[in-house]
């Protein structure tokens, strides 16, 4: 059975999530994939997933790029986290992005299950699975 994580886990994984969104958003790509292991695998929001750090750098370029210059923006939300082992953490989240074109409306919502390992430089992204659900626009 899953246990929760310690208070400093979370911290460290909120923190890693913080950067996530922040980098993404501004078309970051090396320190984005800097919180990814080098087998990393982003999957679910386009037709194949994205393995390994090379091919996951496309993906902050891609969005800032889509976005007319940075103009989206990613929020994670209701972040819970278990362990699986001492090493590996399952996170779970919602990730709202907004876009601010739009005066800041939300235009998607991904449901994501993130699966992070413990390295010797902190807890890193090994997976991150995304089913996405559109937004109602007003």
């Amino acid at each position: 059975m899953a246990k929760g994580v310690s208070v400093a886990d979370y911290a460290e994984i909120s923190d890693l999530f913080g950067r996530y969104c922040w980098h993404v958003d501004n078309g970051e790509s090396d320190a984005w994939v800097d919180l990814w292991t080098e087998d990393g695998v982003y999957s679910g929001a386009r037709p194949q997933p994205v393995v390994g750090r090379e091919a996951l750098k496309a993906i902050p370029r891609g969005s800032f790029e889509g976005s007319n210059g940075g103009k989206t923006r990613h929020l994670v939300a209701n972040l819970h986290c278990d362990y699986l082992d001492e090493d590996t953490i399952r996170a779970r989240f919602y990730n709202y992005i907004s876009n601010w074109e739009a005066q800041g409306r939300n235009v998607l919502m991904a449901l994501c299950e993130a699966t992070l390992v413990r390295r010797a430089e902190g807890w890193k992204l090994n997976r991150n699975h995304v089913v996405l659900l559109g937004m109602p626009r007003a």
